[in-house]
């Protein structure tokens, strides 16, 4: 009985295994009294452990205090606990306290969760205390069941080669040559003409025979001249890279490497810019140049490939500029390489090499170049997921025609399980449905529950507006269930017509603002579900007005709690011109 309280080899799919038994933990917080003033704790933890899965459910004052934390280990040894949720404030700023506190007891922290009763639940429904406890019962129990169908993945690790190379023997790429060597690391200066200089003017000159003269007198620095990059292959940390010597009519090749970070200091574009940005997968603008990545609006689990980009092969500049930008492009080369080594966990996509039919669309969007295709004897090329360079989005899982790819975290029975009990949704018998009229999933609204509206919310964007929503004290209706996605992009069609056939009232995307998607092309995919969905919604006679697709500033609770409550207003009225 419960109490309360490199580049990727070939290699075949294997999932590792999750713990045999899932024995479950609720943490339920009772932030003073911010909680407790709305929500009924005792019964939400009389509650939790009606679930089959969940061995211990308690209430404490703060579990991320130093005592909160001592007896949330207590309980983790005395229950055997391998999964815990803390339901209390927002994961944003308190997920990495109770990661560490789980990892400390030997559990893997990717299988502790957190649900924001809070902002989520207590305040913004705080004049209707029984939605607020219906809505935080059931939130818990979706992170019950989220954790429960998860299958943590091995952690992904990677040393990182304490050597550089430099495309570019101009004043950027000599001038970062020069930083790195006096940091102590090797560097390989490579550039196609036959001295060192680049493209100097004559003001420019003289700086650029003295950068020359110190890097052929550097013994850190071997300057390979007249030769060309011609490949580049390997993963994070760990580059090996082809270089073609020689101007005759038979030039020699070989590879050099391992390399832990490259500088590109190649001049102003031209053909071997666009060659390299194409072996390296960099983003080019419409002039040529390597364009700026948007580092600020990198997601939390994204690691440099160690790429860097200095001069005018950046933009135009002058000999001033581009040393500026040298010095920067080292700096953070020197860094990234001091790290030694890199440990990711976190959400990562995998492929079955049984299912791959290799159509390559998953390596085409892969916004973070982390999929490779990769040639089978049998001629069938497969799509290869380097572990390192993946953040998560999932782009992958929603265009793949074959449901090859899968994604930790995130995967179609996780959010499976977390609809069933958003949706409170029980399979029916086998041949007691029949076709509906007036669309997908009337018949499930026809019961004595609330009808209820399932968001999907991204992160970064539409989860965060809703957490401001909640600590401005903003209302909405409370018989919304949201599912938090790291990323929008990660939907496809199914799973919103799932939502549907499930009984969902009405079903609400947020996504982030065009242009400013933390996983580059992620909104354009979920638009492209959307898209899917709202083709076939009229001849599937869905009403309009029980779909929605917003993209959502995240700073602007407001506007999020008003569309929430605008959109139930017309999901209630599509209710009840059908049922």
């Amino acid at each position: 009985m419960a109490s309360s309280i490199n580049l990727p080899v070939y290699q075949p799919f294997s999932a590792p295994q999750k713990p045999s038994e899932p024995r479950v933990g609720v943490f339920i917080c009772e932030c003073g009294e911010q909680i407790t003033d709305i929500l009924d704790v005792d019964s939400l933890s009389e509650s939790a452990v009606e679930s089959d899965d969940v061995v211990f459910a308690g209430h404490a004052p703060y579990w991320c205090s130093a005592d909160g934390r001592k007896l949330m280990q207590e309980k983790i040894r005395e229950q055997s606990l391998n999964r815990v949720v803390v339901a209390g404030c927002s994961p944003r700023t308190h997920r990495g306290i109770f990661k560490e506190t789980v990892q400390e007891e030997g559990m893997d922290p990717e299988l502790c969760g957190m649900v924001n009763v809070r902002e989520g639940c207590a305040w913004p429904h705080r004049l209707d205390q029984d939605g607020a406890n219906i809505r935080a019962r059931d939130q818990i129990a979706m992170e019950v069941a989220h954790l429960t169908a998860l299958t943590p993945r091995i952690p992904s690790q990677a040393e990182i080669a304490s050597s550089a190379l430099v495309i570019g023997g101009g004043v950027a790429g000599m001038t970062a040559a020069l930083e790195l060597a006096y940091a102590g690391v090797p560097v390989t200066l490579v550039d196609r003409k036959d001295a060192l200089g680049g493209t100097a003017t004559k003001e420019d000159s003289e700086l650029a025979g003295e950068l020359s003269a110190a890097v052929e007198a550097n013994p850190s620095v071997e300057v390979r001249l007249n030769s060309r990059v011609t490949g580049v292959e390997g993963s994070l940390g760990s580059y090996m890279v082809g270089v073609q010597n020689g101007t005759g009519e038979q030039p020699r090749g070989n590879t050099d490497g391992p390399f832990g970070t490259v500088i590109l200091a190649t001049g102003e574009p031209d053909e071997e810019t666009t060659h390299l940005a194409e072996m390296m997968r960099l983003p080019q603008d419409a002039a040529g140049y390597l364009a700026d990545l948007r580092v600020r609006l990198r997601p939390e689990r994204y690691l440099e490939r160690g790429f860097y980009v200095c001069g005018s092969a950046h933009h135009p500049c002058d000999a001033n500029m581009a040393q500026f930008q040298a010095f920067s492009a080292a700096s953070r080369a020197l860094r990234h390489m001091g790290r030694g080594s890199v440990t990711l966990r976190g959400p990562l996509a995998q492929v079955d090499a049984e299912r791959c039919n290799g159509c390559s669309d998953c390596s085409r969007l892969c916004p973070f170049h982390a999929i490779t295709m990769v040639e089978r004897p049998e001629g069938v090329s497969l799509s290869t997921i380097d572990p390192l360079l993946c953040t998560g989005c999932g782009n992958c899982v929603s265009v793949c025609p074959v449901e090859a790819a899968t994604l930790s975290g995130w995967s179609d029975s996780q959010l499976d399980a977390q609809m069933r009990v958003a949706l409170d949704y029980q399979d029916p018998e086998p041949g007691s449905m029949l076709p509906e009229a007036g669309g997908l999933g009337v018949a499930a609204l026809n019961g004595d529950r609330e009808p209820r509206i399932l968001v999907f919310a991204c992160e970064w964007s539409g989860y965060a507006a809703a957490e401001l929503a909640g600590a401005q004290k903003r209302a909405y209706p409370a018989n919304v269930r949201v599912i938090r996605l790291d990323c929008s992009g990660r939907l496809q069609a199914g799973l919103i017509f799932n939502a549907f056939e499930m009984g969902a009232a009405g079903v609400l995307v947020l996504g982030c603002v065009q242009k400013l998607c933390h996983y580059e092309r992620g909104n354009e995919r979920a638009a492209a579900a959307f898209d899917q969905v709202e083709e076939l919604s009229g001849l599937l006679g869905l009403h309009p007005k029980r779909l929605k697709l917003a993209w959502t500033p995240p700073d602007d609770g407001a506007a999020l709690a008003d569309m929430i409550s605008e959109f139930a207003a017309g999901v209630d009225e599509a209710i009840r011109s059908i049922v």
